[in-house]
């Protein structure tokens, strides 16, 4: 938390006052934050991944101790070291973020990462006792990097899409939806790990987070390398 405030108080950067509503009314504002997302069919593509990531992440993670536990035998030693590595693979993904969004695109970026590094997390239910577990902890530690980069990447196009006054109500908007799937993929999870058990859960989320790409895919930000101007609000270039 210290080396956070040092690193903020070093930032000169002064954004504007906003100016507050003479009459603001919650209503009104969530229709037009909602209208907004889903008028702009790059910002709507981006929401509806995020869904669909969210969803799929949680079912997998569910499972993701119990098979670490009873199908590989880890022990608590083990099982830190599998998730830490997702946190080296978060930390590479924010170093190498802004490099890769300016050489390859911003809109191209948020679809890539995830169908690059999606499918690496079906190494795990494909692990035995013994090596593969590395390897499949490499597969994890992808998955962490490539959505850091998908998430600067797709955090900065929104932002630079949306206009000053909207920031607050498109981003309480695409939360709402890519988060809303998080307690479902919850109760999703369980009853799979349940019927099905615990690697066939870990496909069925490995499946998911890869078909997260397919609606930025089938969008505009296939081929959209910057975001569009804040003036010019429900279009890409």
């Amino acid at each position: 938390m210290a080396l956070s405030g040092l690193l903020a108080s070093a930032i000169r950067t002064r954004e504007p006052r906003p100016v507050p509503s003479r009459h603001p009314r919650l209503g009104r504002e969530v229709k037009e934050g909602l209208e907004f997302v889903l008028r702009d069919p790059a910002l709507r593509a981006v929401m509806a991944g995020d869904a669909i990531f969210n969803l799929s992440l949680v079912m997998y993670q569910t499972m993701l101790l119990v098979f670490l536990e009873r199908d590989l035998g880890l022990r608590s030693l083990g099982v830190g070291l599998v998730l830490s590595g997702m946190g080296c693979g978060a930390l590479l993904g924010a170093l190498l973020a802004r490099r890769v969004s300016a050489r390859v695109g911003q809109g191209p970026v948020i679809w890539l990462a995830s169908l690059i590094t999606c499918p690496s997390t079906a190494l795990m239910p494909l692990a035995r006792p013994g090596w593969s577990v590395c390897v499949a902890a490499a597969g994890l530690a992808a998955l962490s990097l490539g959505g850091v980069v998908r998430v600067v990447a797709q955090s900065s196009f929104q932002q630079a899409l949306t206009p000053d006054r909207l920031l607050g109500r498109t981003s309480a908007t695409a939360r709402f939806v890519s988060w809303g799937g998080i307690p479902l993929g919850g109760l999703l999870g369980g009853a799979s790990g349940s019927a099905f058990g615990a690697a066939a859960t870990l496909w069925i989320g490995a499946a998911g987070m890869t078909l997260s790409a397919l609606p930025t895919f089938l969008s505009p930000l296939r081929t959209v390398r910057t975001s569009a101007p804040r003036s010019a609000p429900g279009s890409a270039r």
